[in-house]
């Protein structure tokens, strides 16, 4: 192996074993009596960091206030818990389950837009555009959509699955993103994105994706997918079928950040995290990973 190479692959494990510990530590400050509301404070707070990146790489808006986006973040996070959590949450009666899941969904999605509206109306500083640096609308809010609501969604998986299942989601989420790397520069040969994702291989794509389906079977195997009831257990399928999706999510989520990153023309969305990039770098393979969990895993593992 090239020696260059070598050595950026070793630089990038030891930052990896230092974020790993990290993360270690933050799952199990969630798995403490209202773990709940600390998910979902850290899911505010990586947003809002996520967010301060993509707007300085011109997402959504490049001249839009950075408050207001924040608010945003502050309703798509804290209405799981306004709506949720048993200490000051709204508990209607009559109103539990599924249709209580479905509106809360709801007023994430229809209220952080509106939030966000209202927030610049009051700034007084309408969204524009730098000359030469428009995006279509419809990009613009999937950019907007993609910075706001996707890590609130840590925190339903939280609430109804408890730690083992976020685990898995954060488990299911990286190491496809780790076997990837590490069988992409040790067996890739081929490079499918080489416009979008020039580093990203061939054998990484699919190694990521077998990892995925092992760990998922794994992660069923560990218990870590409780079911809603004993009785009507999920089998390993199920697992299979989590792992392979979430893999598949996770991909995608890093090659849609590989996209945004060459429209603003940046190799990393920061530098917070030396050869790692920055915080969207990290977080990237849970920005459709999360959503794609909290709207699928309840009915996959049937917890309502």
């Amino acid at each position: 192996m090239d020696p260059i190479k070598a050595q950026k692959i070793r630089k990038r494990t030891l930052v990896g074993a230092g974020l790993a510990a990290v993360l270690a530590g933050l799952l199990w400050l969630a798995g403490l009596p209202g773990g709940e509301r600390t998910v979902a404070l850290l899911a505010a707070v990586l947003a809002g960091l996520g967010a301060l990146e993509g707007h300085r790489m011109g997402l959504p808006f490049r001249n839009s206030r950075w408050l207001p986006m924040c608010l945003a973040i502050v309703w798509a996070t804290g209405i799981w818990p306004l709506l949720w959590d048993p200490v000051w949450g709204v508990d209607w009666p009559g109103w539990q389950g599924l249709p209580r899941y479905a509106a809360t969904w709801l007023a994430m999605l229809l209220g952080a837009p509106l939030v966000y509206g209202i927030a610049q109306a009051v700034r007084a500083s309408s969204p524009t555009i730098e000359e030469g640096k428009s995006i279509a609308g419809f990009q613009r809010a999937q950019a907007w959509v993609w910075l706001v609501v996707p890590l609130a969604c840590l925190y339903p998986t939280r609430l109804l699955g408890g730690l083992p299942a976020l685990m898995a989601l954060v488990v299911l989420s990286k190491v496809g993103d780790i076997a990837g790397y590490y069988v992409g520069s040790l067996l890739g040969r081929s490079h499918p994105f080489p416009r979008l994702s020039p580093g990203k291989t061939t054998a990484g794509c699919v190694g990521s994706l077998l990892s995925g389906i092992g760990f998922g079977i794994g992660c069923q195997a560990w218990g870590w997918f409780p079911p809603g009831s004993e009785l009507a257990a999920p089998g390993y399928w199920a697992g299979a079928v989590a792992g392979a999706s979430i893999n598949l999510a996770a991909q995608a989520g890093d090659l849609y950040e590989s996209f945004w990153k060459r429209k603003a023309g940046v190799k990393d969305s920061g530098t917070w995290f030396g050869p790692s990039g920055g915080m969207l770098d990290l977080v990237d393979s849970l920005l459709f990973s999360a959503p794609l969990a909290a709207l699928t895993w309840p009915f996959l593992f049937r917890w309502f």
